[in-house]
């Protein structure tokens, strides 16, 4: 008996599902990001006694991981570390385009990497601005690719992201235009996350739709993808809110990494499926514009 290795596989997670489930898990998440306060004792970072070579941190946010433990040049070892993973999905992306605009959406990740390393490796505000503002970059950019016919980022939205940019690093974090523009990022970040939880299962089978030899493998890579951002995003939630817990856990057990290993694990694969989204409607674009010319 024969397997029709062609056929769609069923779609578990559909986008009005998955976006709804995103929508309630970034409430969460963006109401701590825009109520947590860094001062506030017995918070996040209440654990954190080690010093080290940089400044003590100034970000918002110091992580579940404790500082300084491996190396006094690295404030968190293990975040800062798996935070490179976020390269590697572009590098396997690059030689596959030359269109500048998905070479930027690709670009736009490993900033994110790097932007990541050097937050968690200092824990300076600053460094927590290009962690955060690569981010809103690149998923609203990915937004404009995906949402455009003609698979671009128009330069009205280009002229935001540098408004942004210059805001944040420009003025005092105390600032009323700079607390403005961080409210603002936050909630485009999560609009832009919710609308891709919503519309990429449409999208990746539009894709496999144009490529009918191509075994489904953007609807495959949705069904993993869809999965990987609920886990990776209540394993967020579960070491920020539990922190305490999950340094002092029943037998001796260590405090098993929850940002470093899943989050980041995770958010760098979704992030390779959204590329690899953004890279397919660029050649389905492509071949489009093609036919239309030799019609």
């Amino acid at each position: 008996m024969s397997t029709d290795l062609t056929c769609a596989p069923p779609v578990l997670l559909t986008g009005p599902i998955l976006g709804g489930v995103v929508f309630a898990l970034l409430s969460v998440t963006t109401t701590l990001y825009l109520t947590h306060d860094r001062d506030e004792a017995g918070g996040w970072g209440a654990m954190k006694s080690n010093e080290g070579y940089w400044p003590a941190p100034t970000a918002d946010f110091d992580w579940c991981e404790l500082n300084y433990v491996y190396t006094p040049y690295v404030a968190e070892l293990w975040n800062s570390v798996t935070s490179l993973l976020f390269c590697v999905g572009p590098i396997l992306l690059w030689s596959r385009t030359r269109d500048l605009q998905v070479r930027l959406n690709l670009a736009l990740v490993v900033a994110i990497g790097l932007g990541s390393f050097a937050f968690h490796a200092t824990l300076q505000y600053r460094d927590q601005l290009l962690d955060e503002l690569p981010m809103i970059t690149y998923i609203a950019h990915t937004v404009a690719m995906l949402s455009r016919k003609d698979v671009s980022c128009p330069p009205a939205l280009w002229c935001g992201f540098v408004a942004l940019w210059v805001l944040l690093f420009a003025t005092a974090r105390e600032d009323a235009a700079h607390r403005a523009g961080r409210v603002v990022m936050v909630l485009s970040f999560s609009g832009c996350f919710v609308w891709l939880a919503s519309s990429l299962a449409t999208v990746t089978a539009t894709l496999d739709k144009g490529d009918p030899g191509g075994g489904y493998v953007h609807t495959r890579r949705y069904q993993s993808g869809s999965l990987t951002v609920l886990i990776s995003i209540v394993f967020w939630v579960t070491d920020n809110m539990g922190c305490a817990a999950l340094h002092s856990l029943p037998f001796g057990l260590p405090y098993p990494q929850l940002h470093a290993t899943v989050w980041h694990t995770g958010m760098s694969y979704v992030c390779f499926t959204l590329c690899e989204a953004v890279v397919g409607r660029h050649r389905q674009h492509a071949r489009e514009v093609a036919s239309a010319q030799s019609e």
